[in-house]
């Protein structure tokens, strides 16, 4: 939250923002500062301001009882600015590891309304470090002499609970649903991240909303890089921020046109339901291009067709007259780019939209394109039903689901390589056997599977067709596609905007080591824009329209250009961090088998990747990356001021 440091601000060294260090074991603050703004990382947020924060620490052990976890929001969070709702945990992950065993830095980011109530409750930067000694919950709420922070035991009904469970708990515990009165919001681990020390990939899990209000487990994540497995670590279970008097810096007049941009123009259209504006069908759509031109992950990462998933695709699923599908979108946003399916009623499915939306079956699940390809289609699973389940499992979990079926893709392609069998010698295409382990996996019976594909190839083999990079697993799309899978700082379609290069770039060159060292160098590090100001990646839009809004919003001089500098300056201060901690340019790779000449490298689809080509092209951007990171100023990080064990 920026607090104002004249009456007038004129340049953005006129806000300051506090920052609680905050004990959890010891249930007492350490420390509390007010920072005043330095310069735009400071002023728009998010990561900018964590990995600052994050410098200062030396870790061996992200699991350490002084390790940081880092809690934060965007200038645009908690704003009238629509889709202003992220919040973001940062921290050494126990997933992203040096091949010597070093923790590295990333971030997770949340959609949902508690980073608003974060804003609304007066926090700043919130730095958790200690373990509470039982499970418990953090409580922040809302006063006049601002955050107060206190850590209660966890009641044993929550212990062991699936997500559901637990926020249904929290909701009836905070909220009053009866008098429609919800000043609380909650961000939660579920029973993978109490298992933090065999679960390296459990996420942090936000209320909506509709959540609060409607019941149903319609939640936002922060899943990537085992956020919350440091949750859990630090032996919270969830996180309550209770805020009674929503607090929302609202803009001029000009904040209306840019919000009408955001949700009916051409930015957002991909991400809008067919009836929306004339939109393109959400992420889910994703599915069918890539599964049309061949190059759609299936049976880990290796399409040998085109058309191989077109029951699940989202528009086949659309039109089927079992599912009637509602578009809904999160707290003041008018994308409405989830895709909530439901079954149809008894008596069937109604023609007319606007009745569906009244009058259908349970709800059965979301369709994203992640959770949904890599749970169906990457498993050999293609049944809509199965498909719809085994993604809702790993939220009720509280598995990111990236990792989690990355690793279920690794385990069934292990056990057709006529060797040693995993996990019982689960196969391609075995929804039950597929959920039977997700569970077996969130509940620490699987200590070994829980930590991530490159950890499980160290200890059995199958480096090859482990597919992760800096041991993070590959989200859905190929590695086969995309070099520049190695440079991202937190999960390869997050924070390196060349994973659809292959497929959308008209003036691709996919063969040339100089269109991707080009791209990987001067703008695949953009996207990460996102993470430093609170708005959301679903409406693209370009950063001096963003510009606009933290304008209309603050009322001080911003630029396109500044805020993409900003974030070049995270993205060179997160590899600085990464270079503090050890990593060689070997931990800069990607799995053997991707490479032209291998078993997954000869795809119809694609096979251009050759292992020159990629080694050319790692060894060219670091070196252009170390140059840069040098001349930002950055080669102090190689000295913490505090350190860890």
């Amino acid at each position: 939250m920026l607090r104002n440091r004249t009456e007038r601000p004129t340049e953005v060294s006129d806000f300051a923002f506090n920052r609680t260090v905050f004990d959890v074991g010891e249930g007492r603050v350490v420390s509390t500062d007010e920072v005043t703004v330095a310069d735009d990382m400071d002023f728009l947020g998010g990561i900018g301001r964590s990995f600052k924060i994050l410098a200062d620490y030396e870790v061996k052990d992200p699991f350490g009882a002084e390790s940081p976890l880092v809690i934060n929001t965007g200038c645009l969070t908690g704003t009238a600015y629509m889709t202003g709702l992220r919040t973001y945990f940062s921290a050494y992950s126990p997933l992203k590891r040096t091949r010597k065993g070093a923790p590295m830095a990333g971030w997770s980011a949340m959609s949902g309304s508690f980073g608003r109530k974060l804003v609304s409750a007066g926090v700043g930067d919130l730095v958790l470090k200690g373990a509470a000694a039982e499970p418990s919950l953090l409580l922040l709420r809302q006063s006049d002499g601002g955050t107060q922070l206190t850590v209660e035991e966890a009641p044993p009904e929550i212990l062991g609970q699936r997500v559901p469970e637990r926020m249904a708990y929290l909701n009836r515990r905070f909220n009053d649903v009866e008098e429609k009165s919800y000043p609380a919001h909650f961000a939660i681990i579920g029973p993978a991240g109490e298992q933090w020390e065999s679960v390296w990939y459990a996420n942090i899990v936000g209320s909506t909303q509709e959540m609060v209000m409607s019941g149903e487990d319609k939640f936002r994540f922060g899943g990537r890089l085992g956020m919350g497995s440091i949750l859990g670590s630090k032996n919270i279970l969830g996180i309550v921020v209770v805020a009674p008097e929503d607090v929302i810096r609202k803009g001029d007049d000009g904040l209306k046109a840019v919000n009408q941009e955001i949700a009916t123009g051409n930015y957002s259209r991909g991400y809008r339901h067919p009836d929306n504006k004339n939109g393109l069908g959400g992420t889910g759509k994703n599915e069918k291009i890539l599964d049309g031109i061949g190059v759609l992950p299936w049976r880990n990462f290796e399409p040998r067709d085109k058309n191989l998933a077109t029951p699940v695709h989202i528009e086949t699923m659309r039109e089927s007259d079992d599912y009637i599908v509602i578009d809904k979108g999160c707290f003041g946003c008018r994308i409405s780019c989830h895709m909530d399916f439901y079954a149809a009623p008894p008596e069937g499915k109604d023609p007319d939209r606007r009745i569906q939306r009244r009058n259908h079956g349970p709800f059965l699940g979301r369709y994203e394109y992640e959770p949904m390809e890599l749970a169906g289609p990457n498993l050999g699973i293609i049944d809509p039903d199965e498909n719809l389940r085994l993604a809702r499992l790993d939220d009720d979990l509280g598995l990111d689901t990236i990792s989690a079926n990355v690793v279920l893709s690794y385990v069934m392609d292990y056990n057709t390589r006529d060797g040693e069998q995993l996990a019982g010698g689960l196969q391609f295409g075995d929804a039950s056997g597929a959920a039977r382990l997700k569970e077996a996996i969130a509940f620490g019976r699987e200590p070994l599977l829980g930590k991530g594909v490159k950890a499980i190839s160290e200890a059995v083999g199958g480096a090859g067709f482990a597919m992760h990079c800096k041991g993070v697993e590959l989200p859905a799309y190929l590695g086969q596609t995309n070099p520049g899978y190695p440079f991202a700082l937190a999960g390869g379609h997050m924070s390196m905007r060349t994973f659809l290069l292959y497929i959308l770039d008209p003036n691709r060159k996919p063969e040339s080591a100089d269109y991707w060292v080009e791209k990987i160098t001067q703008e695949g590090w953009d996207m990460i824009a996102k993470d430093l100001h609170g708005g959301c990646l679903f409406f693209l839009s370009p950063p001096a329209e963003v510009a606009k809004g933290i304008q209309s919003i603050y009322g001080v001089p911003m630029t396109g250009e500044r805020i993409l500098e900003a974030a070049h300056q995270t993205h060179l201060l997160g590899f600085a961090l990464e270079q503090r901690q050890g990593a060689e340019p070997d931990d800069y790779g990607m799995p053997e088998e991707i490479f032209v000449g291998n078993r997954k490298g000869d795809l119809p689809g694609a096979h251009f990747l050759t292992e020159e080509m990629f080694m050319e092209i790692r060894d060219r951007v670091l070196a252009i990356m170390k140059a840069d990171t040098e001349d930002a100023g950055y080669g102090d990080c190689s000295t913490p001021s505090t350190q860890t064990e």
